[in-house]
């Protein structure tokens, strides 16, 4: 640490209040990341007091790194550096909600889960569901870009965000985009922020746009012998008029995992197709006969989920890597993405390699989004660290060959210092390298973590 620690403390005391600032160590041990333990945590409680904090902070040389709701901290590569957690759990208030405008700003410490509910009320939803909702916070969910299986039908939070206020490292506050789906037009700064992991500035508000409430929700999952016959359903619901809201594929061991939680039987060896439906009551109800039949014709067992199940159900099978029984610190999580049509080839590339290392692979595919997500369990019979990190890499260069990549999500520190968490940076680096020298020449925000080491 090269920053006066001692020094700061005090200062950001003044800011906060003793009480929202501490050094204790059995409290920054809760804030590592990738083993790095920061030397102080401090929790401001509004926008004007991160400004501060920030302002005071670069005034001290001291790093920061921003934190939500935790939910994404294995993302990225280990940080160079941790003088100060900045924690934004207690900016979690609802800014304004203009329900009649499909419209809401909230501050960056609010749980999706919570603005879910709040907006519910009025019949509106926003259509973003990724892993973790109740504990993902809305400046999480747009530094880190987290989706769900939704994405088919709804996108990312690309397409959901209108504006944001962010704080730069120097403490300056600035405002992307607005208030209303119709902005001016002009440079769209607000994706210089979506997953920039907290690099650029510390997101501090954010604007999205919301959703009516579908009317009606149900979904079904397939069971299929092989993985052929259960891409061959994806593709032929690619190419027909049907919308679901998902398509997600799962690999036996997911299927093993989520039989309780599903309330069904799932014979050993068994791939799942998973889809949901969401929208007028006659337009939910004509296509789950019309996705009957399409998946029995392919040789699947259907499985109905009523509408009291649906929403359970989905949560499971978004949260399936929390049923493995290794704790996060014990497994690699990787996400991968390709063309739709390689979707199910990386599936069994990434489960063919956990049989090669022993490891007991839990794979599942956004199958008409070209994203792949694959945990691999660590424990006592885990292949060596440079064994393991080779295979990763040779993954990686499989979808790297298709025009894909390899994210290592989360994974153990010592994997991390033998292969690069995000891979060998692409054509658009030089451009991202004078972005955080303009918005952070001192490298002050979450330092190395990102994308070639910025």
């Amino acid at each position: 640490m090269h920053a006066d620690l001692g020094g700061l403390q005090g200062r950001l005391e003044n800011i906060v209040g003793a009480e929202y600032v501490s050094a204790d160590p059995e409290v920054t041990a809760r804030f590592a990341v990738d083993g790095v333990k920061p030397g102080l945590t401090v929790r401001p409680g509004t926008q004007d007091e991160v400004s501060k904090v920030a302002a005071t902070c670069s005034a001290a040389g001291a790093t920061m790194i921003p934190w939500g709701g935790g939910t994404a901290m294995g993302l990225g590569n280990r940080p160079s550096s941790a003088d100060a957690v900045v924690q934004l759990d207690r900016l979690d208030r609802i800014v304004e909600f203009d329900a009649a405008n499909l419209c809401v700003t909230v501050e960056a410490g609010m749980r999706l889960g919570a603005l879910q509910e709040t907006v519910a009320e009025k019949k509106e939803l926003l259509p973003i569901d990724p892993p973790a909702d109740s504990k993902v916070t809305m400046g999480g969910l747009v530094a880190t870009n987290q989706s769900g299986p939704g994405r088919l039908l709804y996108g990312t939070v690309r397409d959901w965000l209108l504006g944001m206020r962010v704080v730069l490292p120097d403490g300056q506050r600035i405002r992307c985009g607005g208030r209303v789906i119709k902005n001016v037009s002009g440079y769209d700064m607000n994706k210089l922020f979506i997953r920039s992991l907290g690099t650029l500035g510390i997101l501090t508000e954010v604007t999205v746009k919301l959703l009516p409430l579908p009317v009606k929700r149900t979904a079904m999952v397939s069971l299929f012998p092989e993985l052929s016959q259960a891409t061959a359903a994806v593709g032929k619901v690619l190419e027909s008029f049907l919308l679901p809201e998902a398509l997600d594929v799962l690999n036996p061991e997911a299927m093993t995992l989520l039989a309780p939680s599903l309330e069904l039987t799932a014979p050993a060896g068994s791939w799942g197709l998973a889809v949901s439906l969401a929208g007028s009551r006659e337009t939910v109800d004509r296509q789950e006969r019309d996705f009957a039949a399409l998946f029995r014709d392919g040789g699947g067992v259907v499985t109905p989920l009523q509408d009291g199940r649906t929403v359970p159900a989905w949560d499971a099978i978004r949260n399936v890597f929390d049923l493995l029984p290794a704790p996060p610190a014990q497994r690699v999580l990787c996400k991968i993405a390709v063309s739709i049509s390689r979707t199910g080839e990386m599936l069994a590339a990434a489960g063919a390699l956990g049989e090669r290392l022993g490891l007991s692979a839990t794979v599942v595919a956004h199958a008409g989004s070209g994203v792949v997500w694959a945990a691999f369990p660590l424990g006592r019979t885990a292949p060596p660290e440079a064994l393991l990190a080779e295979a990763l890499e040779g993954l990686r260069a499989k979808a790297v060959a298709t025009g894909g990549s390899l994210v290592l999500q989360a994974a153990p520190a010592n994997l991390k210092a033998r292969m690069d968490a995000w891979g060998k940076p692409g054509e658009g680096f030089d451009v991202m390298r004078r972005l955080k020298a303009e918005f952070d020449p001192r490298g002050l925000c979450n330092p190395g973590r990102f994308v070639g080491g910025i």
